[in-house]
C-alpha cells in the first residue's frame, strides 16, 4: 500500500487535488494590477475596481480562480447611503497565493 504525501498542516481529501505549488503566470495587465494589490493585503471590491481600472473585478477574480489561485473572499456588513446594511466583498490572498505570485509582485 502506497501512502501519498500530504504537507504538514494540510488535510488531503480523496479525489480532491492538492493545490499547485507551481508559480502562477499571467500577462493580462488587469490581472497583474489585482495581483499586486492583493499582495499588499486584503482589498474590497470597490478598491480593486479602482486599482484594476474596471468595474468587473468579480469577473476578473473568477478568472484568476479558474487559472488556479484561491483568492478567498468574505462578505462584511456596511451601511450604504440609504442607511441599509449591505454586504461587500473583501478579497485576500492565501499564503499559497502569495508564494505562487511572488515573482510577479516582487519585480514590480
Amino acid at each position: 500500500m502506497t501512502k501519498s504525501f500530504t504537507p504538514p498542516g494540510q488535510m488531503h481529501l480523496a479525489g480532491v487535488p492538492l493545490p499547485s505549488l507551481a508559480p502562477f503566470n499571467t500577462d493580462n495587465q488587469r490581472e497583474l494590477r489585482i495581483i499586486r494589490a492583493l499582495a499588499t493585503g486584503a482589498r474590497t471590491r470597490e478598491e480593486l475596481d479602482s486599482i484594476a481600472g474596471a468595474s468587473n473585478v468579480p469577473d476578473a477574480i473568477a478568472a484568476l480562480r479558474r487559472k488556479g489561485l484561491e483568492i478567498p473572499a468574505h462578505r462584511e456588513p456596511v451601511v450604504d447611503r440609504d442607511r441599509e446594511v449591505v454586504y461587500r466583498g473583501r478579497y485576500r490572498f492565501t499564503d499559497l497565493d502569495l508564494i505562487r505570485t511572488r515573482h510577479l509582485w516582487e519585480s514590480a
